[in-house]
């Protein structure tokens, strides 16, 4: 699935550095033995918990996309590795004590602790009881914003893979091109599945039988994306040159985008009223502590002040 689903999903992937980056030394505390170590260097360690940590963190839909991109954790795991040796490396030649450091980190401290006492207290003032909205307050919501609220056009899709290295010369990538028509040929008068369980590259789909699952086209490659939307039900597509190799496609259903019911968005429509009802609040509080009358602002210093930056 990962081949054909896209190869980066930034914003999940960005999600999940900022969730477990966040914890300075996390890969350096000891695996319990109960719990299994995802990856290793030396004697660094990623345990399952962390990951499973990391993907509870996420939003689902967000959840989903990670764990189909395993190109993407693997890459989050070695880099993970390696800022945790950084790190070690860092703090047994003693680097935190250099002045000019400790001068950093006492200011990152200071910064934070500001932050996070003045974030938590504004979202004690800011807090809303659990019912909030009601479901009125939601339909009202879903009728305002109904001409937007649409489910995208889906499409069921399988796969035969076959990959190419990133330093393939001309010789490989025709004889792979060659071999992907091929089955492309017999997919068209045969068993797609069976060819793909034989076939394909990618293990996780091949075993589906080249399936990798009902998808929007935002969540396919951007080479295949044209693709899939111009094939009719049960076409086998041509071989598609992506940046990993080839994919034969075959579209085996689809569904046109269509208008989401209310039930299908309600938890965002939830959501969102909740946030925007929070910030209403926390600029109304905000507005009470400094009300603009009260706020003078020398024009002079302040021109000064912008002058001396270029």
């Amino acid at each position: 699935m990962k081949f054909l689903s896209r190869r980066n999903v930034p914003s999940a992937m960005s999600l999940a550095l900022t969730v477990l980056m966040s914890s300075s030394a996390m890969a350096q505390t000891p695996t319990k033995t109960s719990d299994t170590a995802v990856a290793k260097l030396g004697t660094l360690q990623i345990s399952s918990a962390e990951v499973q940590q990391l993907l509870r963190a996420m939003p689902e839909s967000e959840r989903a996309k990670v764990k189909s991109d395993r190109e993407g954790l693997d890459n989050w795991l070695r880099q993970r590795l390696a800022s945790e040796a950084l790190l070690r490396e860092a703090l047994q030649k003693k680097w935190a004590e250099r002045p000019e450091v400790k001068t950093r980190i006492d200011a990152a401290i200071k910064d934070v602790t500001a932050r996070i006492v003045s974030n938590s207290y504004l979202e004690s003032i800011a807090r809303l009881p659990a019912d909030f909205p009601n479901d009125a307050d939601v339909s009202t919501a879903y009728e305002r914003a109904k001409p937007q609220l649409n489910i995208a056009a889906t499409y069921r899709v399988a796969q035969i893979f076959l990959p190419i290295a990133p330093d393939a010369d001309a010789a490989t990538i025709a004889a792979v091109r060659k071999k992907a028509a091929e089955l492309a040929k017999q997919a068209r008068e045969g068993d797609f599945a069976a060819l793909a369980k034989a076939h394909s590259q990618d293990t996780l789909s091949a075993a589906k039988g080249g399936e990798v699952g009902n998808l929007p086209l935002a969540q396919l490659l951007p080479e295949t994306r044209d693709v899939v939307a111009g094939m009719q039900l049960n076409q086998v597509s041509e071989p598609v040159r992506s940046a990993s190799g080839f994919h034969v496609l075959k579209l085996l259903a689809s569904q046109a985008s269509r208008p989401a019911t209310l039930e299908e968005v309600k938890p965002t429509l939830q959501t969102a009223l909740r946030e925007q009802r929070q910030r209403e609040l926390a600029n109304e509080y905000l507005g009470k502590l400094a009300p603009a009358s009260d706020v003078k602002i020398d024009n002079a210093a302040l021109d000064a002040a912008l002058q001396k930056i270029n």
